[in-house]
């Protein structure tokens, strides 16, 4: 073969292993392509909020894409994952959701970014949220009560009439009592009016304690049409204690519209 042959005879055999090596490299790129996943995240504004109010939930999907669909799910209760909105993100990757929650208890959040583009599914760690609901203290279940009972029916202190109310039995001879309610580190707050209810004897002074397991909370004496609005902190309490001494016998201890903000 001559030299013209073989230069030429050399140059296809070029040509013809780079023909086939290019579809093998971009075969590979696309299967690299199709193997990347989404990778979202998602927080909230709070993890522990009231319900009935708004709280937000915002988070990024990367890569960066306008318009990348976003699956916010809600799981209740350990429940299954159902969906709660589809989003899209900004050009910035972000997405952002305001919810309302009605019903106290735990909830679990997360975001799922669908197989798109020949991008894989991405699914974000899970955000835990609990949902705290203001309720009546009356409607609890008393572990123990003593000469202290529930009244839906309501009572007044100093002519203003409260419903409901949970009050100390009024007589000449009863000088103490007590209800307790455990509420298992679930609630935050308690609000209620405290005071001296009008049936007390004219005389007759009741001095109310609140207790959080073996801490005080709360110690005030009050003589007929006294009475004071407040809250209590009951952060991490296990059980409320609502006790009452009269002096002398007669007076009408009263938590007046008693509301505990509880996650139950």
């Amino acid at each position: 073969m001559n030299l013209y042959a073989r230069i030429a005879a050399a140059g296809i055999a070029a040509t013809l292993a780079a023909g086939l090596a290019v579809p093998t490299a971009t075969a590979e790129q696309r299967a690299g392509e199709r193997r990347a996943a989404f990778q979202p995240t998602l927080e909230a504004s709070s993890a522990d909020v009231v319900a009935l109010r708004w709280f937000v939930l915002k988070g990024t999907v990367s890569p960066a894409v306008k318009g990348t669909p976003v699956i916010l799910q809600k799981k209740v209760r350990n429940k299954r994952w159902v969906d709660e909105a589809r989003l899209r993100t900004t050009k910035k990757g972000t997405f952002r959701y305001r919810d309302q929650p009605h019903v106290a208890g735990v909830r679990t959040y997360r975001v799922v970014a669908p197989a798109v583009g020949g991008r894989a599914r991405g699914v974000s760690a899970p955000v835990t949220v609990t949902v705290y609901k203001w309720q009546s203290l009356g409607k609890l279940p008393v572990r123990r009560s003593t000469d202290t009972w529930p009244n839906r029916s309501g009572g007044s202190i100093n002519g203003v009439l409260y419903s409901p109310v949970i009050q100390g039995v009024v007589g000449d001879t009863t000088t103490e009592g007590l209800s307790d309610w455990n509420l298992a580190r679930k609630c935050l707050s308690l609000r209620a009016t405290v005071g001296n209810g009008d049936q007390s004897n004219t005389d007759a002074v009741a001095t109310i304690t609140l207790a959080g397991d073996a801490t005080t909370l709360y110690s005030r004496s009050f003589g007929l049409t006294e009475s004071e609005k407040a809250t209590f902190d009951l952060t991490d309490v296990f059980r409320l204690t609502f006790s009452w001494t009269a002096a002398p016998g007669g007076a009408q201890a009263m938590l007046a519209e008693p509301e505990v903000l509880c996650a139950f």
